[in-house]
C-alpha cells in the first residue's frame, strides 16, 4: 500500500503522459510554466476509484502553462483532476480541446477539469457568415463517461461552428436509452459566443436528438453567460431527461436557455438580464416537449419579441409539437419538436420586458408542428412588460388545455388570451435594485394562491435560495425571505477560471420508501456531494414533527437505509442533507402508511406524471386500486393484478386526490396523494 503522495514535475509531452499513466491518488504531476505546441496529449489511468483520492495534472502556477498551436488533450480513468492551464490562440481543427475519452474512446469517470481558460482556440477565427455553409466544427470540452465535472473554468471568444461545451451519450439508436451521465458543469464563465453561421453556436449543449430519451440527471448551474452574440438561438440546449438548470445567469445575450429535445428537466433560480439595448435577439426558456418545470426565475429587460406576438425569442415559450403523435419510434422525426405538454411555469418574475408577449402558449414553429401542449399550469408569476400583452395564445390553438392562478400583469396590451381567469391586473411598480435584481412591489407579499400546492416545486425556497413565509409571496422573490442570500446575478469577478470556489448544495436525484416485510427501506440516490458532510434520517408520523433516526456519512452516490420498527399507520420519512460548514436542507418527504392486514406504500408524492403503488401482503381476487378527485368522482380504475401497479396520471389535473384499495367490493385503505403537474 502507498504510504504517502507523490510529487512529479515534468517540460515535456512525452514525460507527462509517462507520468499520467502511471500516477497512483494522491499523486500530482505538475507541468512547469512555459508556452508548449505540444499536438495530441493522450493518457489513460486505471489506478483511481470513485472515492480515491485525486490524481492531478496541474500547472506550475495557474495560467502559468500555456497550450498554443494544435495542443488537445484526450484522458480516461478514475478521479483525475486537471487543473490550472491556458490554451490560447490555437487551431486543432476539427478536433476537440479537451475529451474526457482517451484515443481509443474509452470514457473518463468521477473526473474534473477546473481552473481552465481556452480563449480564442478557433479552428476559423472569423466564423461563418450568416446563412452560408457551417464552417469546421469542434468542441471545446467533450464530455463523455458519467459522473464529470468541468467547474471554474473561463471560455471566451469562441468563433467556428460547434458547441463550446458538450454532454455526450454512448447510445444513439433512438429512442433507445443510454448509460445516465450525472455530470455537473458548474461555475464557468461563457463570453463572446460569436459564431454567425446557423446551428452549432450553443455554450452549452446537453444530449443530441437522437438520445433524447434518455436520463441524464445533469447539473448545470451557477455559470455565467455574457456577451454571447451567436446566430444560434440556443445558449443552452437541452436534449436529454430529468436535467437540472439552476441559478445561472444570461446578462445581454442574443439568446437564452431551450429545452430543445428531453422531458421533466428542473429550470430555476436562473437570472436573464438585459441592460444593453443592441441586444435585441434576447429572450428566457423555450420549452419543447412535456413535463418540464420553470419556477423561481428573473427576467428583465429582454427585447427578443419586441415586434411580435409569434417571435420564439420571449421570456417564456411552450411550443406545439409534431401533429401526427406526442411520442414516436420513427428516429426520422427524433430532430422535430414535441409538444410542452404539463409544463409548470409559477413563481416567475418577468420586469420591463418587451413583447409580443410574456408568455407564450403553444407556438408553431414554421406552421407544421399543431400538436397543441395539453396540461399546462401557469401560476403565481409577476408580468410586467414594457409593450405588448402579458401572455398569448393563438387563436387557432383551440385544443390547448392549460389552468392559470395567482398570476399579477401590468402590460399595455393586456393579458392576451381568451380567458383572463387566473390573471389579475394591477399596477405594479417595483422598487430599487437589492442583490441585483429590482425589488418586487408589496402587493405581492403574502398574495400567492394556493400555496401547499407549491410547496415541494418551490422546497420552500425563492429565487436567492432564501425561505419563504408560510404564504408565499407571487413571483421569484420572498420580500421577506430568511437565512443567507446564496443566489444572485453573477459578474465575472466570481465565477470562471482562478475565481471563488463557489459552494454547491448537493443534488438529490432520486429518493424513495419502499415496504419490506413490515420494515421500511429507505434508498436514494445523490451527485455533487462537494464539501458534504452527512445525510441525516429523520421519521415522524405526522408530517410536521421529526426525530433522527440514523446519520449516514456521505461517501458514495448511492444509499440505503432500513428502518426496522415503523410504527402502524402513517409514517413520514425525510433527508436532512448536512454540509462540512453546517448548512443543511431538506429532501422532499416520503410516507408509507403501515396496515394490520395489506399495506401500501406510494411514491413519489407529490407526483407528476407517474405514480407507483407498492403493496404488500396477499392479494384477494380482484384487488382493486381507484383514484378519486376532490370531489370524490372516480377517476382512474385498475386491478391488481401484482404487488406493484404503476399509475399514469399525466392527463390528470392537478390538486388532491385519494387512492383506495378495495378488496372483494370494501375498502381497505384510503391514501391521499397530491398531483402538482
Amino acid at each position: 500500500m502507498k504510504s504517502q503522495a507523490t510529487n512529479y514535475t515534468v517540460s515535456d509531452k512525452a514525460t507527462l503522459q509517462t507520468r499520467m499513466n502511471a500516477a497512483l491518488p494522491g499523486d500530482t504531476v505538475t507541468v512547469t510554466n512555459g508556452s508548449y505546441n505540444w499536438g495530441q496529449i493522450n493518457f489513460t489511468n486505471n489506478n483511481g476509484t470513485a472515492t480515491s483520492a485525486w490524481i492531478v495534472l496541474m500547472a506550475q502556477t495557474f495560467n502559468g502553462v500555456q497550450f498554443t498551436g494544435s495542443t488537445y488533450i484526450q484522458f480516461a480513468g478514475k478521479r483525475i483532476l486537471i487543473t490550472g492551464f491556458k490554451f490560447i490562440n490555437g487551431n486543432t481543427g476539427a478536433t476537440d480541446v479537451i475529451q474526457f475519452r482517451n484515443a481509443s474512446s474509452v470514457a473518463a469517470t468521477y473526473c474534473r477539469l477546473s481552473n481552465i481558460t481556452i480563449d480564442s482556440y478557433n479552428s476559423d477565427s472569423t466564423g461563418s457568415v450568416a446563412g452560408t455553409s457551417p464552417d469546421i466544427d469542434n468542441k471545446w470540452v467533450s464530455l463523455y463517461g458519467t459522473n464529470n465535472r468541468v467547474d471554474h473554468c473561463t471560455f471566451i471568444n469562441k468563433a467556428n461552428a460547434g458547441a463550446t461545451v458538450v454532454v455526450w451519450y454512448d447510445n444513439n439508436t433512438y429512442p433507445q436509452k443510454s448509460t445516465t451521465t450525472l455530470h455537473t458543469i458548474d461555475s464557468n464563465y461563457f463570453k463572446g459566443r460569436g459564431y454567425q453561421g446557423a446551428n452549432g453556436g450553443e455554450s452549452i449543449r446537453v444530449g443530441t436528438s437522437t438520445t433524447s430519451r434518455s436520463n441524464g440527471y445533469n447539473t448545470i448551474a451557477y455559470n455565467l453567460f455574457e456577451g454571447c452574440t451567436q446566430v444560434e438561438p440556443e445558449i443552452v440546449s437541452n436534449k436529454s431527461n430529468f436535467n437540472t438548470y439552476k441559478y445561472n445567469t444570461f446578462k445581454n445575450c442574443f439568446g437564452g436557455m431551450t429545452m430543445r429535445h428531453g422531458r421533466y428537466c428542473s429550470i430555476y433560480g436562473n437570472f436573464f438580464i438585459v441592460d444593453d439595448a443592441t441586444a435585441t435577439k434576447s429572450y428566457g426558456v423555450r420549452l419543447i416537449d412535456k413535463g418540464h418545470k420553470v419556477f423561481n426565475n428573473y427576467f428583465e429587460g429582454l427585447l427578443g419579441n419586441k415586434n411580435s406576438l409569434t417571435a420564439l425569442r420571449c421570456p417564456i415559450i411552450m411550443y406545439n409539437g409534431l401533429s401526427a403523435t406526442t411520442d414516436t419510434t420513427d428516429a426520422s422525426k427524433a430532430s422535430g419538436y414535441f409538444p410542452a405538454d404539463s409544463s409548470m411555469i409559477a413563481f416567475n418574475t418577468i420586469v420591463n420586458c418587451s413583447g409580443g408577449a410574456g408568455i407564450v402558449l403553444g407556438f408553431t414553429d414554421g406552421g407544421s408542428n399543431t400538436f397543441q401542449p395539453l396540461g399546462i399550469t401557469i401560476a403565481n408569476n409577476i408580468v410586467r412588460m414594457t409593450t405588448g400583452q402579458a401572455a398569448y395564445n393563438n387563436p387557432s390553438n383551440t385544443l390547448l388545455t392549460y389552468t392559470a392562478e395567482g398570476n399579477v400583469y401590468n402590460a399595455p396590451n393586456g393579458v392576451g388570451l381568451t380567458s383572463s381567469t387566473g390573471f389579475t391586473n394591477t399596477t405594479l411598480s417595483f422598487g430599487a435594485r437589492t442583490n441585483g435584481i429590482l425589488t418586487p412591489p408589496s402587493l405581492v407579499q403574502d398574495a400567492a394562491t394556493n400555496t401547499a400546492n407549491y410547496t415541494s416545486l418551490l422546497n420552500g425556497l425563492d429565487v436567492q435560495a432564501q425561505t419563504r413565509s408560510a404564504i408565499y409571496d407571487i413571483g421569484c422573490d420572498e420580500i421577506n425571505g430568511t437565512g443567507s442570500v446564496l443566489a444572485y446575478p453573477l459578474d465575472s469577478n466570481l465565477v470562471g477560471a482562478g475565481k471563488p470556489q463557489l459552494v454547491m448544495p448537493v443534488q438529490l436525484i432520486s429518493f424513495k420508501a419502499l415496504l419490506v416485510n413490515k420494515s421500511v427501506q429507505l434508498k436514494w440516490q445523490a451527485a455533487n456531494e462537494i464539501n458534504f458532510k452527512q445525510y441525516d434520517v429523520e421519521t415522524g408520523t405526522d408530517g410536521i414533527h421529526f426525530s433522527l433516526l440514523s446519520s449516514v456519512a456521505a461517501n458514495a452516490s448511492t444509499y440505503s437505509y432500513q428502518h426496522n420498527a415503523p410504527k402502524e399507520g402513517y409514517n413520514y420519512y425525510r433527508l436532512k442533507m448536512v454540509d462540512k460548514d453546517g448548512s443543511f436542507s431538506y429532501s422532499p418527504i416520503r410516507t408509507v402508511n403501515i396496515g394490520k392486514g395489506i399495506t401500501v406504500n406510494i411514491y413519489p408524492n407529490p407526483a407528476t406524471h407517474d405514480v407507483t403503488v407498492d403493496l404488500n401482503g396477499t392479494l384477494q381476487p380482484q384487488t382493486q386500486i381507484i383514484l378519486l378527485d376532490a370531489s370524490g368522482k372516480q377517476v382512474k380504475k385498475l386491478a391488481a393484478i401484482s404487488n406493484t401497479v404503476n399509475i399514469n396520471i399525466e392527463r390528470l389535473a392537478k390538486g388532491m386526490y385519494q387512492l383506495q384499495v378495495v378488496q372483494q367490493s370494501k375498502t381497505m385503505l384510503s391514501y391521499p396523494l397530491m398531483i402538482v403537474q
